[in-house]
């Protein structure tokens, strides 16, 4: 499909760069005709990179679930992270076929495993559609009223999209809130397969105790695999499947790159929160990143707790472990880096000399005066019932049997409000076999003994609160069951007799236009019942709520723009963006430089036979310096991980890095600590984003793999 070339309303801005700074920004596609390229350091032609009517690097990316990927052959390669297919090898792992800690490798296309769920997207075309998605907003005051119409709009316009490009998925990204809204077509892969993982203690090497932090020796990337149908259209999987054909794979640079050289990534970086207004910083420094990072401590512990010396719950957990680790870690250095920066002062001052600037002039006065003082009246509403809210969003998460309960009941509630035969029945036609859908995907999590912990460990934190944030539902079940012993014994009893993590009872009970559902009735869906009554209380103000910022953020945004004389970059969100920049290292501390490169010397060095276990091939490899072509001569080592000064977020795991023709040189996987802060504000001098040098990646596959089929695929020749 012939791709649709738009200009974002809001970025329509030349931006200067020198060849010496990388610049702050996740740039769409449809900005990058503004960036010189050819200054910053790109050697290839830019419309090679980019080009809206042609094939270019761009439809070699590949969104690999909430991660990013790369075509690197012409038979549907895909490189990615270890840690991006960890989940996949984590449900192919047994006992007895640990591919967790051993690793994966298929050296056939017969052996290549299923990554069970996993989709694959390739960014086809896209447009903006903001007139289409607002349309009908300017005639309502109603805030609950604007976000429906928004949301209304986005229905039709996605569906009427999916009914014209039934082999495509359609979805509407906001771009700014409230402001603009883009559509992107994408193609799918819908049958994905494992082709190689190296081991944990190379895939993983240090686990979370190096994860976000410098200098890293972690040989943290994976090969996947598209399939299609015979005739090339997308298809679940099945053995006569064929492997994807793509318009574009990366070439590969062997030699790798040098300090200061020219790189850029392209990928789907997850969410950043740049554009927000100081007091969504002040929300998340006080409240939300505190709360969320000690409430995954807890969950990491308890299930290490419970795994240990059992191998079934130690695989069984392990996934949910890592993801967690990763995700507290992340928030922890955030945490610290808003300290470090004073940066919800800082935004506030900004933002303070902005609403000097909008009342100096009576035309801005009359219409931006109020945005800031207006949003900052809501978010003292949203820090004021903080905990209480915080509760909410999170109560049910740690307990999947009870969100399903919590599920019942407001399906039921819904059902029994309706008073005629008709509208009943459009219910269950609708409704019931999405409850079915809640319910398969909720059964793979469900887990009674943890759940009825966690659920005491939420209720007693909210128990604490202070008398503005006190939830009735918590209070009553203390003054009924005072003691710890009595709770407990209590949330044993009904979960113990419990029909909801039956799967087949349930999906009995929820067979497609079935009233059966509205019958259930035990101990978790009364304390379900109890929460929501509150909760759906408590949802319903903050709707109308988020309906009025949506409205005041796209005003906030052109109040911006108007006091700084430019316009802004998006923040991201899952779609497709540039950055780039520089092989750099930095100062992350006083006195303390880190140098942009580690080696295999370092991983020896780590080892300890615990955190940092080593398999004996990589020792007796380093000891022979049995490097081949791999090495780098400056080093006279073997590369292991590199630092760039680029501007990445979550969603970029597993992005390429390429370097100033094109080919690629690293594969992209963390940032260092003090960068997590990024997804808040970037920084040259403290931003640095982990990449995995591909030199370590064939090094891997071609010596302790033993993979040679895998290099002459990626025409990589070792000799």
């Amino acid at each position: 499909m012939k791709k649709i070339y738009f200009t974002f309303v809001l970025l329509a801005s030349t931006l200067l760069f020198s060849s010496h700074k990388a610049d702050e920004g996740m740039f769409p596609m449809s900005e990058m005709k503004n960036i010189d390229l050819k200054k910053a350091g790109l050697r290839m032609d830019p419309v090679a990179l980019y080009n809206p009517n042609g094939i270019s690097l761009v439809d070699a990316i590949v969104r690999v679930g909430g991660c990013t990927g790369s075509f690197v052959s012409n038979d549907g390669l895909i490189v990615t992270n270890h840690h991006c297919a960890f989940g996949f090898v984590a449900a192919m792992s047994t006992v007895q076929n640990n591919y967790i800690k051993e690793g994966f490798l298929a050296n056939t296309h017969e052996q290549e495993a299923q990554a069970k769920g996993l989709v694959c997207k390739i960014t086809a075309s896209y447009e903006d559609v903001s007139d289409k998605i607002l349309m009908g907003t300017q005639s309502t005051n109603d805030p609950l009223q604007r976000l429906q119409i928004i949301a209304a709009n986005t229905k039709k316009v996605t569906d009427e999209e999916n009914k014209k490009n039934p082999s495509l998925q359609c979805e509407v990204s906001e771009m700014f809130t409230g402001k603009n809204y883009v559509l992107f077509r994408y193609q799918l892969l819908k049958d994905v397969r494992v082709v190689y993982v190296p081991a944990r203690s190379i895939g993983e090497y240090g686990g979370e105790k190096d994860n976000w932090v410098w200098p890293r020796h972690s040989g943290d990337f994976a090969f996947l695999r598209a399939y299609v149908a015979p005739d090339g259209s997308a298809a679940e999987y099945a053995p006569e499947n064929v492997p994807f054909k793509p318009k574009k794979f990366l070439k590969i640079n062997v030699n790798g790159i040098k300090e200061n050289d020219f790189v850029f990534v392209l990928g789907y970086p997850g969410r950043t929160y740049r554009n927000q207004p100081a007091s969504y910083y002040k929300y998340h420094e006080d409240y939300f990143l505190k709360y969320v990072s000690d409430l995954f401590d807890w969950e990491i512990n308890k299930m290490e707790q419970m795994g240990e010396g059992n191998d079934s719950l130690q695989i069984k957990y392990a996934g949910k472990i890592k993801s967690l680790a990763n995700t507290t870690k992340n928030f922890k250095g955030k945490l610290q880096g808003f300290r470090r920066v004073g940066l919800t002062e800082k935004k506030f001052a900004e933002e303070k000399q902005l609403q000097e600037f909008l009342l100096s002039e009576p035309n801005l006065k009359k219409e931006f005066g109020e945005v800031i003082p207006s949003i900052n009246k809501l978010y003292d509403e949203i820090i004021d019932n903080a905990p209480k809210n915080l509760f909410f969003d999170f109560v049910y998460s740690v307990a999947p049997t009870l969100q399903m309960a919590a599920a019942v009941d407001n399906y039921k509630a819904s059902y029994l409000s309706l008073k005629s035969k008709t509208e009943k029945q459009d219910f269950l036609r609708v409704q019931v076999p999405k409850l079915k859908t809640t319910f398969q995907r909720l059964y793979g999590q469900m887990d009674p003994v943890f759940e009825k912990a966690a659920i005491l460990k939420v209720m007693e934190d909210a128990h604490a609160y202070n008398k503005k944030n006190k939830i009735s539902a918590v209070e009553d079940f203390y003054a009924k069951y005072k003691t710890e012993e009595a709770r407990s014994l209590y949330i044993d009893q009904i979960y113990s007799k419990t029909k909801l993590n039956n799967r087949e009872y349930m999906l009995k009970i929820l067979a497609d236009s079935s009233a059966d559902f509205s019958k259930i009735q035990d101990g978790l869906t009364k304390l379900a019942n109890s929460i929501n009554w509150e909760m759906n209380a408590a949802d319903n103000i903050d709707n109308q709520r988020n309906g009025t910022l949506n409205a005041l953020l796209g005003r906030y945004a052109d109040a911006k723009s108007a006091f700084q004389k430019k316009q802004f970059i998006p923040d991201a969100n899952g779609t497709l963006r540039f950055t780039y920049g520089y092989v750099r290292g930095y100062y992350p501390n006083d006195a303390e430089y880190n140098k942009p490169f580690t080696t295999l010397r370092g991983v020896i060095e780590k080892e300890d036979g615990k955190e940092y276990e080593l398999m004996q091939i990589v020792k007796d490899l380093y000891a022979a310096k049995d490097y081949g072509i791999f090495m780098n001569p400056d080093l006279n080592e073997l590369p292991v991980d590199f630092l760039y000064n680029l501007d990445t977020t979550g969603g970029n795991s597993g992005s390429p890095v390429m370097d100033a023709d094109g080919s690629l040189v690293g594969v992209n996987f963390d940032r260092a600590y003090t960068a997590t802060i990024n997804d808040y504000a970037w920084n040259e001098a403290y931003s640095r984003s982990v990449g995995v040098d591909i030199r370590y990646v064939l090094w891997t596959v071609q010596k302790v793999a033993k993979a040679d089929f895998l290099l002459k695929e990626l025409n990589v020749n070792p000799n």
